[in-house]
């Protein structure tokens, strides 16, 4: 799920996120104290006899897609593959987080009230048949994204600051967005779509027949033919089958072996070729682009060694700590511990309905405690092996706007006894575990904490939260539940305390989503219930303040009410791990989704590209 405009929440998170440092050009990293945001990289300056001369780049996944569908598609591991065969209107530039054009000429023209955004498409841009994209693709992309019936939830909220979109009559590229409000993400909510071809995937022409304002209608009725359009559209082959994957990137699909990879291939003579000045994510060097999934930790160690593998950042922190041990490895590779915008974290259930979940945390006391029993240094080391930064806040380090006037909680379970005393929490039987009177009946202070049953690293978090908090006389449950379990528990406030993780990027916040008071009545994503009229406010005001230092003060107020009122423990962030093979040049690796700038990668051996497709 995706805020401001593009967090992104995972349920698999606690295996790979991030930390602090400083810029880096070298050809050799091998600090394990020295954490990067970004990374570029020296070519290597000999080519070694057994490296492979094959312009194919292998690229290591932990699974396979769930599926390439452009408007519909919910799995991380997807969109690395994704952005190599579609286009955005604008993108993130991951080495100097900001944004840049993609398939227009700059940045739009905005006007004075900030309300509209005018674009122009670069000349060059056109589908495979040749044909250019054209403002219609663009209107037809944002019409289904706001569609009532695409299934497309994580992204849709995107889009409901557009009030419409006007063509230029003269110029078929140039188009302007008209904005409902100032937004802080009017421009940057275009980095969220794939732009798509409205001949390709509505060549009947259904949508025009259909406005932003109707879709902005709760009570809209779909006509037949937007129904059945529809039910075509998000056909499963849309996004399963290669016979229908069609977009503006430089590479198409050519096989998946679903469980095992697929095979991306550079297309012949592709526009981004004929640019003056493309910038590096417009580049397609590889040939070809394979994504081989390899789940097991002990056989990715392996292929690495094997020199069968060139690129991942979804390394386990063990793999590549065991690979960095091999002189061979690290001759073949260059590999870091790279920063990343993502954060672990348990939320309490501040609004609990006394029934089927006690009133535990809605005693500010009580969440307090709980905070000051979590061994979070011991987590970080036994989880991740110490590969692992602590925040105070929900906002990255990295980040302008972070409050550096929050501390850390430290780990002090005399002072958690302390503030249970406080809130009325005592062994008045002598069984072990605290009691409280609530509402007429004694309650024991047994909390449920709900998690992910990824794997044994989260089972020892559990565990090691629940041995901590016997201490202080409470008693942890521990529930693991599968992934799509645990999303209906965190939206439906069915728990005590619950642990997932988010990822943010650069981009500037809109706290909607996720501290709203809004979004807990809806069941969105403040799964904790956190905010009152204060802070709603403050949100309310920060989404729409254009002003930067103004918005910087904000953000850091909102943060503190946050960390006053403690809905969460703030865990960690886990370094992102990568590993590149020194046979490819121009190598970066960033803090910023996707990490690696795959089509950047350039053969380091003597020309030896050969591209077996026919263009067609």
């Amino acid at each position: 799920m995706y805020t401001d405009s593009r967090l992104n929440f995972l349920f698999t998170i606690f295996l790979g996120i991030t930390s602090c440092g400083e810029n880096q050009t070298s050809n050799k990293i091998d600090n394990d104290e020295n954490h990067h945001e970004e990374i570029t990289l020296k070519d290597a300056k000999e080519f070694l006899p057994d490296w492979s001369a094959e312009n194919t780049l292998v690229v290591m996944l932990q699974s396979d897609p769930v599926n390439l569908h452009p408007a519909t598609q919910v799995s991380v591991s997807s969109l690395a593959i994704l952005n190599l065969m579609h286009a955005y209107l604008l993108m993130v530039d991951q080495q100097h987080p900001k944004l840049i054009p993609s398939l227009v000429k700059a940045l739009p023209r905005i006007s004075d009230d900030q309300l509209q955004y005018t674009y122009e498409l670069l000349n060059e841009a056109q589908w495979d048949d040749g044909s250019p994209v054209t403002s219609e693709d663009v209107i037809f992309t944002l019409k289904v994204n706001k569609c009532p019936l695409i299934p497309n939830a994580t992204i849709k909220s995107y889009v409901s600051n557009l009030q419409t979109i006007l063509a230029d009559a003269s110029d078929s590229r140039k188009f302007t967005l008209v904005m409902k409000s100032p937004y802080v993400s009017n421009m940057g909510f275009v980095t969220n779509f794939y732009i798509l071809s409205r001949k390709f995937y509505d060549p009947q022409n259904i949508l025009s027949g259909y406005t932003l304002q109707q879709f902005d209608d709760s009570s809209f009725q779909a006509g037949n033919d937007l129904d059945k359009w529809s039910v075509e559209f998000n056909n499963g082959r849309y996004g399963n089958d290669p016979e229908y994957f069609y977009g503006a990137g430089p590479y198409r699909v050519i096989s998946w072996d679903h469980g095992t990879g697929l095979v991306l291939q550079r297309k012949l003579n592709h526009w981004t070729q004929h640019l003056k000045e493309p910038n590096i994510y417009q580049n397609s060097f590889p040939d070809k682009i394979i994504f081989k999934v390899v789940k097991d930790e002990n056989a990715q160690v392996l292929e690495f060694k094997a020199q069968t593998l060139d690129a991942t950042n979804i390394l386990t922190t063990k793999a590549l700590l065991d690979l960095r041990k091999d002189s061979m490895f690290n001759r073949n590779y260059n590999s870091a511990f790279i920063e990343n915008y993502g954060l672990n974290y348990i939320a309490f259930n501040t609004r609990p309905d006394g029934v089927t979940h006690k009133k535990f945390f809605d005693d500010l006391n009580v969440r307090k405690a709980f905070a000051f029993m979590t061994p979070v240094d011991q987590i970080i080391s036994v989880a991740v092996l110490g590969k692992a930064i602590r925040w105070p806040s929900m906002v990255s380090p990295l980040r302008p706007e972070f409050n550096n006037d929050l501390a850390l909680i430290p780990y002090d379970v005399t002072r958690a006894k302390e503030l249970l005393d406080v809130a009325g929490w005592q062994d008045s039987d002598g069984d072990g575990i605290r009691d409280k009177l609530i509402d007429g009946e004694k309650v024991p202070l047994e909390v449920t904490f709900s998690y992910f049953n990824q794997s044994n690293s989260t089972r020892n978090i559990a565990n090691m939260i629940v041995e901590s908090a016997s201490q202080a006389g409470v008693k942890i449950i521990p529930q693991p539940f599968d992934v799509s379990a645990l999303q209906q528990k965190a939206k439906n406030h069915d728990f005590d305390m619950l642990m997932l993780g988010w990822s943010t990027s650069s981009l500037q916040e809109d706290y909607t989503q996720l501290w709203h008071t809004s979004s807990w009545a809806n069941k969105g994503s403040n799964f904790s219930g956190f905010g009152n009229a204060q802070s709603d406010a403050l949100i309310d005001s920060i989404k729409h303040t254009l002003n930067d230092s103004l918005r910087h003060e904000r953000s850091k107020r909102i943060q503190k009410m946050v960390y006053d009122e403690q809905p969460y423990i703030f865990l960690y962030s886990t370094y992102r791990k990568m590993a590149i093979h020194k046979r490819w040049g121009n190598q970066i690796m960033t803090a910023e989704s996707p990490c690696l700038i795959l089509g950047n990668l350039k053969l380091l051996a003597p020309s030896t590209s050969v591209i077996a497709e026919k263009e067609h």
